[in-house]
């Protein structure tokens, strides 16, 4: 499947050039590719610190994470999808933007049984992890050391990024 779907997407972005093309001309089609990417850049950087923003509020008020990484993660793909040149790409990412678009994929992957996000216990959030088993409390660790005094004058020049 993946094998006929990579140049499915090829040949489609390739008809999506032509068709746009002949719609707006050669010029027409280089701008929009160049506004699609101009703004695919402008929301990687809007929407990392944003996804960033989130997640540190979500986590310093003990609130659930999933939804704020959710909504990074579909705005990362989103913002890749607009730097790749293409129109097929374009409405994908525009489609991804969309919190019903967002809110049906993450029903699908949910019913499919994957997890995107899970986190450990003792944060309190998804599933509760499986108990470690415990290490034997009867190992005893024998070791010898040694204790070795610093030189006072170092044997090397100094490299510039100490000071001695």
């Amino acid at each position: 499947m993946a094998r006929l779907l990579l140049p499915l997407l090829v040949l489609g972005e390739i008809a999506g050039f032509v068709l746009v093309g002949r719609a707006v001309g050669v010029l027409g089609t280089l701008a929009l590719v160049v506004l699609a990417t101009a703004l695919g850049v402008w929301l990687l950087k809007r929407q990392g610190a944003e996804a960033m923003a989130s997640m540190r509020g979500t986590l310093q008020t003990g609130r659930d994470p999933r939804p704020a990484l959710r909504r990074g993660g579909f705005g990362l793909v989103a913002a890749l999808l607009l730097i790749l040149p293409g129109f097929l790409s374009d409405v994908v990412a525009i489609l991804l933007l969309l919190p019903p678009v967002q809110q049906a994929i993450a029903r699908r992957f949910a019913a499919r049984g994957v997890r995107i996000v899970t986190m450990g216990r003792s944060q309190g959030f998804g599933p509760a992890a499986p108990p470690r088993p415990e290490a034997p409390r009867d190992r005893v660790i024998d070791a010898e050391w040694e204790d070795v005094a610093m030189p006072k004058n170092p044997t090397h020049r100094p490299s510039g990024w100490t000071r001695h």
